[in-house]
């Protein structure tokens, strides 16, 4: 047995750990109509409510043990006793759960799986051959990390994505730290993920969209929903969608919740380059918190949001089958090659480039998100919906094509990408001034953080070509 043998157990029942969380997640309705038999006398919304947060504890426990990855393979004789009291206690929790039979007899079998893979690993870990394995002195890891740049990379994508698009008013601000895991930690899995591959700004994209389809599709349900944010009124739904609210958020999340933070955290810690941010232990982290972020939005959200709707599996499996081949073809993106040709094209200056990426934000997203008292996209009704739908979608090919071929010229520099993104996220946060700020205070909020985005451009674009650009 070697520290490996301990490491290859953890991961694997973190993997089943986390089937397990999400198989709850999809399978709500089936999972509590066997409950509600099984308790005929229980309340059902207390039945609900236990059946949301019971795979909470195990998913922790399964971080705990993505924590001890890295110190486990340096050897540390700390990570193994917390491994071996860690493993106990998860061994009595499952077990516990499955002679309880709270679930039904095919969901039993993945909880059987996960309590041998936990005897296996009480038993390996306490092996005394295991155990004189990490006497030795604990090495010293000196691969590079930067943790200040993956924090603001956590912090600031749910700033972008949810408080610039004034989604939160300031009386509801204690409910922020919600999406922290589920914004932040999915940034900083994309953004780990795409420079490990050694890829760029398309596979960000492509990695964003399947992170939509993941939140809006599974976690809220808000893709098929026809009661959860009046969005089926935006448009006429199409195959069970809703069309028009599907179209704004599957380009809003790959822009603006997964590109511009990464981006713009990127300039901010420029000389960490395009290295990882994270070591192997911490990826694995990040990972599991991205999940445990999902299944907090989901027993947070939804069931204030949209109570009384649950996805049919069908649409499920459909979206998810959709997320994974996205993935796929997000990884198969050619890698960076090391010197890219820089094609003559002419670019814009850095102010212009702004302007028109902060126009083309407010336009996509004042174009379907109805507001001023509307219920329709930009203030249509019926099949007229379908007009403003296909003017976003212009809008959004044209800046796409736009980018492309202004980043492949000679004359783009790290001062136009800053004006890129940061005019993207002016212009959409001045929608969401416009369209979600509701009171006095609110507008202040959104104002002042409008003003500070701006500022912090304007002072970057007005630096020195050689201090700009570093």
């Amino acid at each position: 047995m070697t520290k490996k043998t301990v490491v290859v157990l953890l991961v694997t029942n973190l993997a089943v750990s986390v089937v397990f969380a999400l198989i709850t997640l999809i399978l709500h309705g089936p999972i509590l109509a066997y409950q509600h038999g099984h308790h005929p006398g229980a309340d059902p919304a207390a039945l609900s409510r236990t059946l949301w947060t019971r795979p909470l504890p195990i998913l922790a426990v399964a971080v705990l043990y993505a924590r001890f990855v890295g110190q486990l393979l340096r050897g540390d004789p700390r990570a193994l006793r917390r491994v071996r009291i860690v493993s106990a206690l998860g061994l009595i929790g499952v077990g516990w759960l499955l002679l309880s039979a709270e679930y039904p007899a095919w969901l039993r079998i993945v909880q059987a799986v996960q309590l041998l893979l936990l005897a296996t690993l009480v038993i390996t870990v306490n092996l005394r051959t295991v155990r004189s394995a990490f006497d030795a002195p604990v090495p010293v890891d000196t691969r590079p990390r930067h943790r200040k740049a993956a924090w603001t990379l956590i912090l600031l994508a749910p700033v972008i994505a949810e408080l610039m698009l004034g989604n939160i008013p300031l009386r509801q601000l204690w409910a922020f730290p919600v999406f922290i895991p589920i914004y932040g930690a999915g940034a900083l899995l994309i953004r780990e993920v795409t420079r490990r591959a050694g890829r760029g700004l398309p596979t960000m994209l492509l990695l964003g969209l399947a992170y939509g389809l993941v939140e809006e599709g599974l976690v809220l349900q808000s893709l098929t929903s026809p009661n959860i944010y009046h969005a089926a009124q935006w448009a006429p739904r199409v195959l069970g969608l809703n069309s028009a609210y599907t179209e704004l958020n599957l380009v809003y999340h790959p822009v603006f919740s997964i590109t511009i933070p990464i981006v713009l955290t990127e300039l901010l810690f420029a000389g960490h380059g395009h290295r990882p941010y994270l070591r192997r232990g911490g990826l694995i982290v990040t990972g599991a918190v991205a999940t445990l972020g999902a299944l907090l939005v989901r027993v947070a959200v939804l069931p204030s949001e949209d109570p009384g709707y649950t996805m049919s599996p069908v649409a499920a499996a459909a979206i998810l089958t959709l997320a994974l081949l996205v993935t796929l073809a997000a990884l198969r993106v050619r890698r960076l090659p090391a010197d890219r040709p820089a094609t003559p094209s002419k670019v814009p200056s850095p102010a212009v480039t702004a302007v028109v990426t902060g126009a083309a934000g407010f336009a996509f997203v004042a174009l379907l998100f109805p507001f001023a008292g509307a219920t329709g996209s930009f203030f249509t009704h019926g099949a007229w919906g379908f007009a403003p739908m296909a003017a976003a979608a212009a809008i959004a090919v044209g800046a796409g094509l736009l980018m492309r071929r202004w980043t492949a010229a000679r004359a783009w520099t790290p001062a136009h990408l800053v004006a890129a993104a940061l005019g993207a996220t002016v212009g959409h946060a001045v929608f969401g001034l416009i369209a979600n700020a509701g009171t006095g205070p609110d507008r202040v909020f959104l104002a002042a953080l409008i003003l500070l985005t701006a500022g912090s451009g304007a002072s970057v674009l007005h630096r020195p070509k050689e201090e700009a650009g570093a």
